[in-house]
C-alpha cells in the first residue's frame, strides 16, 4: 500500500470512529439495563370500566357539604365489579377522596351473608387524597371466604339520615397462595413482586406494594392504575389519615 491508499484509510477509520465509541456506548448501557427497569406491572382486567367509572360511589344526593362527592369519590379497584383477591389476612384497601366539606366517614367489612366483621368510624376532616386503610391484626379474614367491605362519607351527621351518604363498595376474597407463586415471591425484589401479583390477579397486594414503592417508581404506579383505567388518579397525593386501630 503506498503512503496515499495509507493516508486515506486513516482518515476513513478517524472519520467513523465516532460513530464507533457511539455505538459501542450504547450497547454497553442496554448491556447495564437492570431486570426492574424492564418491569411491567399491568393488571389483566376482569372487565371493562366505563367511563364514568363503576368504582364511583352510591347513595343519594345528599346536602351541599357532600355536593364534591356525589361522582368522584372512587374505589381503587380492577374492573367494573370492583372484586379484589389478597394473599393475606390483614389487605389494604384504596380509596379516592376528593376535596369535601365532611367531617366523618366509616369503613366497614362484612361476611357474604351481611354480618359486620369490622367497622370503624373515621375524621376525615381536612382530608383529601388516596385514602390508604389497613385491617388491623385482630381483623383476620378466613381463606377462601368472600367478603363485602364499603368506604361511606357522612353527609347528614346532624340527623344521622344515611339515605343521603356517598359510598363505594367492593368485594374481597382471601385466597390461599399457591406454591408456585410463593417460590416466585422468595427472592424477588418488590417490584417484582408487585408483578408477579399482578399475574396472578391477586390485585390487593399488588397496588399495596406499588404504593410502598411509589416515591422510587411512579412510572410503575400510574401503569398500574391506567391498566385498570384510573389514570386520572395517578399523581394524587396519598391522604394522612384514617388509621384503622385495635379495639
Amino acid at each position: 500500500m503506498n503512503r496515499q491508499n495509507f493516508k486515506s484509510w486513516g482518515l476513513l477509520a478517524l472519520a467513523i470512529s465516532p460513530i464507533i465509541v457511539t455505538f459501542s456506548g450504547w450497547q454497553l448501557a442496554k448491556a447495564q439495563l437492570t431486570p426492574e427497569m424492564l418491569i411491567s406491572v399491568n393488571f389483566p382486567q376482569s372487565g371493562t370500566r366505563e367511563p364514568s367509572g363503576q368504582t364511583s360511589g352510591g347513595g343519594s344526593r345528599g346536602p351541599g357539604d357532600c355536593a364534591s362527592v356525589i361522582t368522584n369519590l372512587t374505589a381503587l379497584m380492577p374492573g367494573d365489579d370492583n372484586a379484589g383477591t389478597t394473599t393475606v389476612s390483614n389487605p389494604k384497601f384504596f380509596v379516592y377522596l376528593p376535596q369535601h366539606q365532611v367531617k366523618s366517614a366509616q369503613f366497614e367489612i362484612k361476611y357474604k351473608s351481611g354480618e359486620s366483621v369490622y367497622s370503624k368510624d373515621l375524621d376525615i376532616s381536612n382530608t383529601s387524597g388516596i385514602v390508604k386503610l389497613s385491617l388491623p391484626e385482630n381483623v383476620s379474614l378466613k381463606t377462601n371466604q368472600e367478603y363485602s367491605w364499603s368506604f361511606s362519607v357522612i353527609c347528614d351527621s346532624d340527623t344521622g339520615d344515611s339515605s343521603a351518604n356517598r359510598y363505594v363498595e367492593g368485594t374481597i376474597t382471601k385466597v390461599e397462595i399457591s406454591p408456585e407463586l410463593e417460590k416466585s415471591l422468595k427472592n424477588a425484589t418488590p417490584l417484582e413482586q408487585a408483578a408477579i401479583y399482578a399475574k396472578a390477579r391477586i390485585w390487593n397486594e399488588t397496588i399495596a406494594t406499588l404504593a410502598e414503592l411509589r416515591n422510587c417508581h411512579p412510572g410503575e404506579w400510574e401503569e398500574l392504575l391506567t391498566s385498570v383505567g384510573l389514570q386520572k388518579l395517578a399523581s394524587e397525593p396519598f391522604a394522612s389519615c384514617c388509621q384503622l386501630e385495635e379495639e
